[in-house]
């Protein structure tokens, strides 16, 4: 149900709004992506206390790797028992990522109110992310002071804090919360609607930049846009490919990975249910 779609900023869009630049393609979306610090997340500036679009460097990469599976046959052995019976999707995605139920009902009821009130459609189609990054953010923090208690279950949230400094680089609280809430409205809005033909991201300029032959100012929005599937005889960059995998519409990414799984536990479900 296209009015369940809630956490993807760009399909939150109304229509494209006057003064929006549309970038279009592998290449320039790309270089975009690659350089975070210009093209920064709009949810930033909707609400101060939101952590930004997750990392997508080498450190976010390999932690992803360990705590989501690539396939559907991968979520079964790991979250299968999780997801079995029927149940409703805040609390499926809640039990696998390990957030509060609670807390993704209550960001979903705010994000409608503010959404009824707002003007700006940009603010409006980003305020639901802005809103579940700053909640995430406080779960991550409480979650990573009580880490290691007796009996905590190894769900996504758990590995990632587990994980984290592991590796050469340390990865920050901020970055953990980041990769949380994408894989979170990647999980929700996948669960609710199909994939879709384009994925995409709304970005402002902090500075003055050339992007494919064309300066673009400081504070303007942009809208990135490129197909759902990754062109095969052109690989995308290492950045790139991260955020289309996290994105809801990508009908390879994590999100379509988790719906897949959930459709498979209701049918199951069903039939089990029809043959009793």
């Amino acid at each position: 149900m296209r009015s369940n779609l809630l956490f993807d900023p760009v399909a939150n869009l109304k229509r494209t709004p006057f003064g929006l630049r549309v970038i279009r393609g592998d290449a320039a979306v790309g270089q975009a992506c690659c350089d975070p610090a210009t093209f920064a997340d709009v949810t930033t500036l909707v609400d101060g206390h939101a952590s930004g679009a997750p990392p997508v460097d080498e450190r976010a990469r390999a932690l992803l790797r360990m705590v989501w599976p690539s396939t559907v046959a991968q979520a079964r052995l790991q979250w299968g028992r999780r997801v079995a019976g029927p149940r409703r999707v805040d609390e499926l995605v809640a039990g696998v990522v390990g957030v509060p139920a609670a807390m993704l009902r209550a960001v979903v009821e705010q994000s409608r109110d503010v959404q009824r009130g707002c003007a700006d459609d940009v603010a409006r189609a980003a305020a639901p992310l802005a809103l579940l990054r700053e909640a995430v953010a406080g779960v991550v923090r409480r979650r990573a002071g009580s880490a290691g208690e007796p009996g905590r279950t190894d769900t996504v949230l758990d590995e990632l804090l587990f994980w984290r400094g592991l590796g050469r680089e340390r990865v920050s609280l901020d970055e953990v919360a980041g990769l949380v809430a994408a894989l979170i409205a990647a999980a929700w809005d996948a669960a609710h609607v199909p994939p879709g033909r384009t994925v995409g991201w709304l970005r402002v300029t902090t500075q003055a930049v050339l992007l494919d032959g064309e300066t673009i100012p400081a504070g303007e929005r942009c809208l990135l846009l490129v197909d759902a599937v990754e062109p095969g005889d052109r690989p995308a960059r290492a950045a790139l490919r991260t955020l289309r995998w996290l994105a809801p519409g990508a009908p390879d990414g994590a999100g379509a990975t988790f719906a897949r799984l959930v459709v498979d536990a209701i049918a199951g479900e069903a039939s089990g249910t029809a043959a009793a």
